[in-house]
């Protein structure tokens, strides 16, 4: 992970650089690209301004061009994903952005899905293919949201334990557990329906977020 990835995730998202937290979130990224067969996936996380998407991390070749720019919430299909706190999936044109020469060519299709702190957006995940007359299917979307649904939840899970720390003022929008834990078993439940050979992996995530919070 670079180290500029590092920053925007411990300044936004207050998950610090080289910790299972950061790792496991990288990991969410890397295993739903690979899931649903994507050439490339990031996470964008909303601004400051809350105006604003910023790439705050790639899997990909894209990774050093894209990481820190800016792509306006409302504007494309990643931009109402965020605005409209709904998947959406289509054919992208980066028009905001620096690209790089396979960027530039135009990915065939993307994924575009919120993150969500309780009721607030707070990123968006998406997965790109350059494969010509690929489109990603509905089954594809569907489950690369519930990993977008996951990441949320790690984010949340990270807050949730400064709060145990006594952390209470850099945290905001927390839900309850019951719910927390009522989502975790639908979005898992869900991808073993969908995508079984995804839950090895995802064992692996979930006991680390696991030892995460036994730390409390």
């Amino acid at each position: 992970m670079s180290s500029g990835s590092d920053q925007l995730l411990a300044e936004y998202l207050g998950v610090l650089p080289a910790t299972p937290e950061a790792m496991a979130l990288r990991q969410l990224v890397e295993i739903g690209v690979s899931v649903v067969t994507a050439d490339e996936g990031s996470l964008l996380v909303v601004d400051q301004d809350g105006r604003n998407l910023r790439f705050a991390m790639t899997v990909g070749a894209s990774e050093q061009t894209l990481l820190g720019q800016r792509v306006p919430i409302g504007s494309g299909i990643t931009g109402l994903a965020a605005a409209t706190r709904q998947v959406h999936v289509g054919a992208p044109v980066y028009r905001d952005v620096a690209q790089t020469e396979r960027l530039s060519e135009g990915p065939e299709s993307v994924i575009a899905a919120p993150m969500m702190l309780a009721d607030t957006v707070i990123g968006v995940m998406t997965a790109v293919t350059f494969q010509k007359g690929r489109v990603f299917t509905a089954k594809e979307t569907d489950l690369y949201a519930r990993f977008s649904g996951l990441a949320g939840l790690l984010v949340e899970q990270t807050r949730l334990l400064k709060v145990r720390k006594g952390d209470v003022a850099q945290v905001q929008g927390l839900g309850e557990a019951t719910r927390l834990e009522q989502e975790i078993l639908g979005c898992l439940q869900r991808i073993a329906a969908n995508r079984p050979s995804a839950l090895g992996p995802l064992a692996q995530i979930l006991g680390g977020i696991e030892a995460i919070m036994s730390r409390g």
